[in-house]
């Protein structure tokens, strides 16, 4: 259920219609208080009266009239801007990045504002009477008003500069950054019971060839991006049924109907509850989310950088932000324990086989592409190769050691041509050569 509210909140943030709509409705209920406060309090005594006292209700009409039209229109201007700046940075860093655009708060804040002080005056300037029965101005909801139309103001001001801001490079960016990081904070390690170290050495060696013999699948019910697992359901489920569950999947993967979700184990404990608790687990959706798939955010940086090699726009510089960046969230995972692939209850029985993502696999999809997209760029080949060797330098591991000198030998192999120059060939050489000796340093050292 948590997984589920956690979704649905991700949603929500990435929608441009809920924080305007939430301030909408607050527009609707500050204008019923401002009018019950008009109709009991009297403004036209005490020390009010200079301040905010408005007797004609002309000058109430026109005032909130003004607002109101006025906040409509440019309502429409910052909804247009919105749109170009969209489009703009799908067609400059690629469709991918829209998602850290739609969960910009700023831009939702500013058109909910000027929808709110909209709906506020248009809901005050219907209470206005002014006829020879009747006669009722509401000078606290006009003063209102105001206050919210200077306040709009200085939103607009704010709108173009967050604009201005938000669609260089180095924002975005670092604003993607920022985000794996977050992530990475919260997927690793993955919380799916318990790993007991001391339990690892007796999980059966032939566990793998048994649930590939004897473990019954579960498909799943419907297509779409496996957003989430509810790893609380999960153990709930292997715990209630006595059970134990291999996870073949991570969230970023795509399933059609009828592909599988994950195997049980004994086949004599299955049956229909165990089939729709597990489903349930499991959330799908249209696109992949930039919440707890940290492989989908390496992939928005990676694809800036190559939307910036592209032969039409030409640009090695941002593609070496990008690749210092996915070294920073690199090493920032150096230090992180891998999640464990075998999880204990709180009783140390082997209740899930878990299929975690693992260094090698971040590493390629951080800086795969780039590589292949950057064979005859030598200043991008000798970036990714001082991030290389910054990450042996920090490396604690010996299979991740390991990963790093085979990555800077293919990254070293595709630089180095029979047409380089002179001076870059020595640059190339060097740097492998004292990535090897770091290699060896730390190698030495872990054994």
């Amino acid at each position: 259920m948590k997984n589920r509210l956690a979704a649905i909140r991700d949603q929500l943030r990435s929608s441009y219609w809920f924080i305007p709509t939430v301030l909408a409705v607050l527009a609707v209920l500050l204008s019923i208080l401002t009018i019950q406060l008009d109709e009991t309090i009297d403004t036209r005594q005490g020390w009010v009266v200079g301040l905010i006292y408005v007797e004609s209700p002309e000058g109430a009409r026109a005032v909130l009239s003004t607002v109101s039209s006025s906040m409509i229109t440019v309502a429409g201007v910052v909804f247009s801007l919105t749109m170009v700046v969209l489009s703009l940075s799908s067609q400059q860093y690629g469709p991918l990045v829209l998602g850290q655009f739609m969960r910009d708060r700023g831009s939702q804040f500013v058109l909910g504002i000027f929808t709110a002080t909209f709906i506020y005056c248009l809901l005050s300037l219907r209470t206005i009477r002014g006829n020879e029965d009747s006669r009722f101005v509401p000078t606290i909801s006009v003063l209102v008003g105001l206050g919210l139309a200077i306040t709009s103001l200085a939103m607009l001001i704010y709108f173009i500069h967050h604009v201005s801001e938000s669609i260089q490079s180095t924002s975005i960016i670092a604003r993607i950054s920022d985000h794996l990081l977050d992530n990475i904070d919260t997927v690793f390690p993955e919380e799916i019971g318990e790993e007991r170290e001391i339990m690892v050495n007796i999980v059966p060696p032939d566990i793998e060839e048994q649930f590939n013999r004897e473990g019954v699948e579960i498909t799943a019910g419907k297509s779409g991006y496996l957003q989430r697992i509810d790893d609380e359901t999960i153990l709930r489920v292997a715990q209630e049924y006595d059970v134990i569950l291999q996870l073949t999947l991570r969230p970023g993967q795509f399933l059609s109907n009828g592909d599988l979700l994950l195997r049980t184990l004994p086949p004599e404990r299955i049956h229909n509850g165990l089939y729709n608790e597990v489903q349930k687990a499991f959330i799908l959706g249209k696109s992949r989310t930039q919440t707890r798939d940290v492989e989908f955010l390496f992939m928005q940086l990676s694809a800036i950088a190559l939307r910036a090699l592209s032969p039409a726009i030409n640009d090695p510089y941002t593609a070496m932000m990008c690749i210092d960046r996915l070294g920073q969230a690199l090493r920032v995972l150096l230090n992180r324990e891998t999640p464990a692939r075998y999880r204990f209850d709180e009783e140390n029985r082997l209740r899930v086989v878990a299929s975690p993502l693992t260094f090698a696999e971040l590493l390629g999809a951080a800086f795969d592409e780039i590589r292949r997209s950057a064979q005859n760029d030598i200043a991008v080949n000798l970036c990714l190769l001082h991030v290389l060797e910054g990450l042996a330098r920090h490396t604690k591991r010996p299979d991740q050691l390991h990963t790093l000198e085979n990555y800077a030998r293919v990254v070293y192999e595709q630089s180095y041509s029979e047409s380089t120059a002179g001076y870059d060939v020595d640059q190339l050489v060097q740097i492998y050569t004292r990535i090897q000796q770091v290699i060896h340093n730390r190698r030495e050292r872990l054994t």
